[in-house]
């Protein structure tokens, strides 16, 4: 059997908090931008080693948004959210299996 790759079809803003992406299998998921900064993939929110996070969840507000959000190649997004870090690249797989 052959597996075809997912990648987004479309991504909507809810409001200033939630993003909606449908996915190229008809999925389609609900991200709260304070959820998906709580889970910051880059080396200076998580170790690397252990993925552990270094900054305390509990510090991230509820009322973060997002100025904008990018396309990285075909595998990820970058969020640029309007208050703490947007260095994180979140790709597709780690997307999918976050609890939307």
């Amino acid at each position: 059997m052959i597996r075809r790759a997912i990648f987004i079809r479309t991504i909507r803003q809810k409001d200033h908090y939630w993003f909606t992406i449908e996915w190229s299998d008809d999925r389609i998921s609900h991200y709260r931008l304070s959820e998906l900064q709580r889970h910051c993939p880059c080396a200076r929110c998580r170790d690397e080693k252990t993925g552990k996070p270094l900054i305390d969840p509990s510090k991230i507000v509820d009322d973060v948004g997002a100025s904008r959000i990018v396309s990285v190649g075909n595998y990820a997004l970058q969020i640029f959210f309007t208050k703490g870090c947007s260095k994180g690249i979140y790709p597709f797989w780690l997307l999918r299996q976050m609890k939307h």
